[in-house]
């Protein structure tokens, strides 16, 4: 699985160096129908919410769970479904499902919070790894990744390991206002994202710097960026529409293990790019066939935030291996 909600850990961070008590839970299996992925997170300090592990249901019915002084314990496993209310019903998920929670309870004290910190770390190495949590002492620890396991969570005796895989990101070529609804749309959907371009006179047209929650901007050769960056679970999109910074990266993009490449444009420009691809880069048919473009699934997207959508749908349809029309 992967972790798609730093935002989560970091308002966790903010919350214990305020001295709040905190509760974690982490979607550890699911039965049946069930809104939120494996590896969802929620947290609350008993009246603030970050994250979600349902549709709204189960978190209301977690707070007034904890209003009536249960998961006092540093940490267990519970199966929301199985367990029953007051008049002795069991508790339902409206779409039919149960859901196996790990919830661990963070006591606002500088072991949380250098917990907390380590898997911060881990998290933005954008590499594998394991996070093992101990259901009696609620000590947790980030380990190694086991090439071996194909699990997303395994029980050992007493004890939890969460298994991470490497982070999905997404490579962004050229400022534009297509590129900062991508970043955005990207991330909430849990890739890491970059961006790169060589136009610094461009500078001010990015508005979605770090200062405002978003990315800054790499002023460099997109090739260098490109290749600094790329393995095998990257999107590459080049959406500068000026070959000085799309052709060279994506010329880079094509001699890389990247996972999908793609460029956005018309027929007649997708045209001339290919032709040019080719001519100086000594591309085969094979090599620009991994090529999408014109990117975008075919949605009727007219504006800067409508084409990024369909952009961020084929990515993730692709990723998902479904293969849906494309933009005519």
């Amino acid at each position: 699985m992967q972790l798609t909600d730093i935002s989560v850990l970091d308002t966790i961070s903010d919350w214990l160096n305020e001295r709040r008590q905190v509760w974690l839970c982490t979607v550890v299996s699911t039965y049946g129908s069930a809104p939120r992925p494996i590896g969802s997170l929620f947290a609350t300090d008993g009246q603030f919410r970050a994250g979600s592990i349902s549709g709204g249901c189960l978190e209301e019915a977690f707070l007034e769970m904890i209003n009536q002084g249960e998961f006092n314990g540093p940490a267990c496993l519970f199966d929301y479904g199985k367990h029953h209310n007051k008049e002795g019903s069991v508790f339902e998920l409206p779409c039919g499902g149960t859901i196996r929670l790990l919830i661990e309870k963070l006591e606002p004290n500088q072991d949380s919070i250098n917990q907390l910190l380590v898997w911060l770390k881990a998290e933005q190495s954008s590499l594998s790894y394991c996070r093992r949590v101990d259901l009696v002492s609620g000590i947790s620890r980030i380990e190694a990744e086991d090439q071996s396991s194909n699990q997303a969570v395994s029980v050992e005796d007493n004890s939890v390991l969460l298994h991470y895989s490497q982070a999905w990101n997404v490579l962004l070529l050229g400022i534009s206002l297509v590129s900062q609804h991508v970043a955005q749309l990207a991330r909430l959907a849990g890739y890491t994202v970059k961006i790169c371009d060589i136009r610094k006179q461009l500078a001010g047209d990015w508005e979605y710097s770090s200062a405002n929650g978003g990315v800054d901007v790499s002023w460099q050769s997109p090739d260098q960026f490109v290749e600094q960056n790329v393995n095998s679970c990257s999107v590459v999109l080049a959406l500068a529409h000026d070959p000085r910074v799309d052709d060279l990266g994506l010329m880079a993009a094509l001699e890389s293990n990247a996972f999908y490449i793609g460029a956005m444009g018309s027929k007649r420009t997708t045209a001339t790019r290919i032709e040019r691809l080719k001519r100086i880069g000594e591309y085969s048919e094979q090599d620009i066939s991994r090529l999408h473009a014109p990117i975008g699934l075919d949605i009727g997207s007219k504006t800067p935030v409508e084409i990024a959508i369909s952009i961020m749908a084929e990515v993730i349809a692709k990723r998902n291996g479904i293969e849906l029309a494309k933009v005519s």
